[in-house]
């Protein structure tokens, strides 16, 4: 494990990802809910200090590295990156099971908005169309529960492309 400043006016080449090669990994610390960059001790960046990152010479290493960090630190994120650095996303995210939201309370929530949207329906179908709000909290409960369901499902599937410890 190196740890690299990810800019360095005197070293050449200045930047990190010019450093890091091909079967190399960086990882990079933040904050899981801010996003915030935190060092390797899980401490925010004090004013002044440099931005760092650690490099492995193995993903297996990187890996091993991230999942007890995130043990430890439970508020933690460990991004690992490959050598073209930040240009895509991380290959592997790790945080803490803690911090890891079940998408499953989204699903169940908008199937319920469903079926409360039918029963306002049924309201308005039996009077014939003439009240509007019965009409109104029915669209609007198909929406929300329209944009509950894909939530539910992104999460899902981001949670698959994340290793979680």
């Amino acid at each position: 494990m190196q740890q690299l400043k990810l800019y360095d006016p005197a070293r050449r080449p200045p930047e990190w990802s010019a450093l890091v090669h091909e079967g190399q990994f960086a990882v990079f610390h933040s904050d899981v809910r801010t996003d915030v960059e935190k060092n390797q001790d899980g401490r925010y960046l004090a004013s002044g200090e440099d931005s760092t990152c650690l490099v492995f010479d193995s993903l297996a290493e990187a890996e091993t590295y991230c999942e007890s960090k995130v043990e430890t630190i439970s508020n933690l994120r460990c991004d690992i990156y490959d050598h073209t650095g930040k240009s895509r996303p991380p290959l592997l995210t790790y945080v803490n099971k803690s911090q890891v939201k079940s998408p499953r309370k989204f699903v169940v929530l908008g199937y319920s908005f469903i079926a409360a949207s039918i029963v306002c329906f049924l309201i308005e179908w039996h009077w014939n169309g003439t009240l509007v709000v019965p009409l109104i909290v029915g669209l609007n409960l198909l929406f929300a529960a329209w944009r509950l369901i894909y939530w539910g499902a992104g999460g899902s599937e981001k949670r698959r492309s994340k290793r979680v410890t």
